[in-house]
């Protein structure tokens, strides 16, 4: 693996370590999903009620049109949803301006292959777009009110 694919990994595992805490003020008590379901699960945390997908980014949350989470994490949200319709999943993304999130199919989305070159081969993935304008700041949640 190449040394910028080593670094945004290690970047993505500190990030959910230090802010697992934070985010269980707004979903309680959270498990790990390595745990259960290994680290190649779509999701980072979940509990009884809630599946939280943690993506970092070292951008301003409105400085591009949109953020993106890969279209797998999207299809894993609808097959836990079959599985359990009262289940919430949300997807965070932790910007250097704040948290922010979209829940689960919320509001419309575009999908679209993305191409990335900058760690050493080309790297293609089919992403879910999510309008920065969709996005709200994790502090508006009312999570656990509602579960």
């Amino acid at each position: 693996m190449n040394s910028i694919k080593v670094n945004n990994l290690k970047m993505g595992i500190k990030s959910e370590y230090e802010i697992h805490s934070h985010l269980e003020n707004y979903f309680g008590k959270l498990n790990n999903t390595d745990e259960r379901f290994g680290k190649h699960f779509e999701f980072d945390f979940f509990n009884e009620s809630v599946y939280v997908e943690l993506k970092t980014r070292n951008v301003k949350h409105n400085q591009f049109p949109t953020l993106i989470f890969g279209e797998n994490k999207l299809f894993k949200g609808d097959e836990l949803l079959k599985a359990n319709p009262n289940l919430r999943i949300f997807y965070l993304f932790r910007c250097i301006d704040g948290i922010y999130y979209w829940e689960h199919r919320s509001t419309n989305h575009t999908k679209g292959m993305i191409k990335r070159i900058d760690r050493g081969k080309v790297e293609l993935s089919m992403c879910v777009h999510i309008k920065t304008y969709d996005l709200k700041k994790l502090d508006t949640i009312l999570i656990k009110s509602s579960l």
